[in-house]
C-alpha cells in the first residue's frame, strides 16, 4: 500500500470530521499513519457514545490494535483540530511518532501546555507537533457546526 501525501491525509481526517458533523457530533475527525501505508481512522462519537470517545482516542485505539504497544513511534497522527489534554496524554503514553493538526482548538487545545511540561523535562517522550495543515478547511467546519447548533437552541 503507497503512503499518501499530508494533504491526502488530512483530507481524509477532514471527511471523517463531516462524517461527525453529520451525525450530531462535534466534525472532528483523525488518523494515524503508518510508513508501509496503514492507515487506523477515527472520528469523534462523544455525544452517542462515551465521553471518552474523541477521534484521536477511536484512531490511537485502533492503531494500538494493529500496531501495538511499542509500534507507534514511526506513525503520525492527523487531526483536523488541536487536541486536548486526554488525547494529547494518550498520544505520549502511546509514544506516538508525531503529531499534524489543522486549526488551533482555543477552548479545549493543549499543545501549548504539552510544550510546556517537555519544557520542564515532564512527559519524557517528545514527538514533532505541526500545525495549520487544512487550518481554514478544519476551522470552518466548526464555525459552522457550532452556527448551526446555536441556531436550533
Amino acid at each position: 500500500m503507497a503512503a499518501m501525501t499530508p494533504e491526502q491525509l488530512m483530507r481524509r481526517a477532514l471527511a471523517l470530521a463531516r462524517e461527525a458533523g453529520l451525525n450530531g457530533e462535534v466534525p472532528v475527525g483523525a488518523l494515524i499513519s503508518f510508513p508501509d501505508g496503514r492507515i487506523c481512522e477515527g472520528r469523534n462519537r462523544i455525544e452517542k457514545g462515551s465521553p471518552l470517545d474523541h477521534a484521536e482516542m477511536k484512531a490511537l485505539q485502533k492503531a494500538l490494535e494493529a500496531a501495538g504497544r511499542h509500534g507507534l513511534g514511526e506513525a503520525t497522527l492527523y487531526c483536523t483540530a488541536e487536541p486536548c489534554l486526554m488525547c494529547l496524554g494518550a498520544m505520549v503514553q502511546a509514544r506516538i511518532g508525531g503529531l499534524v493538526y489543522g486549526c488551533g482548538e482555543p477552548k479545549f487545545g493543549g499543545v501549548g501546555l504539552l510544550r510546556e511540561l517537555w519544557a520542564q523535562g515532564r512527559y519524557p517522550h517528545r514527538f514533532p507537533v505541526a500545525s495549520g495543515l487544512m487550518e481554514e478547511e478544519s476551522g470552518q467546519l466548526l464555525v459552522e457546526f457550532f452556527k448551526e447548533r446555536r441556531g436550533r437552541s
